[in-house]
């Protein structure tokens, strides 16, 4: 008799996301695998991306090209010296 009652409680409640059977995944664990992976894979993208952004050399590099922006807003360098002086400071010369 204990049997038969566990048996029908397993069945009126299979687990969480389990299909009853009749759908395109044939009761298989369905997406709820796949939602903690992309979770985890956001905060870790996340986490890396605010690692880069306050890196001491993006963090220099910005501040050094919103100087020769500066410059050029005050006509003290030309056009053609903002390019070479830029290219210098991201690496391309």
């Amino acid at each position: 008799m204990l049997a038969e009652v566990m048996s029908y409680g397993a069945y009126a409640h299979p687990g969480p996301g389990w299909a009853d059977g009749h759908g395109p995944w044939d009761g298989g664990p369905g997406w709820w695998l796949i939602f903690p992976v992309l979770f985890w894979l956001v905060v870790l993208s996340s986490i890396g991306y605010l690692i880069y952004r306050r890196s001491p050399v993006r963090s220099a590099r910005s501040a050094a090209e919103r100087i020769l922006a500066e410059l050029y807003a005050r006509g003290e360098i030309s056009e053609e010296e903002l390019r070479q002086r830029r290219a210098v400071l991201r690496g391309k010369s």
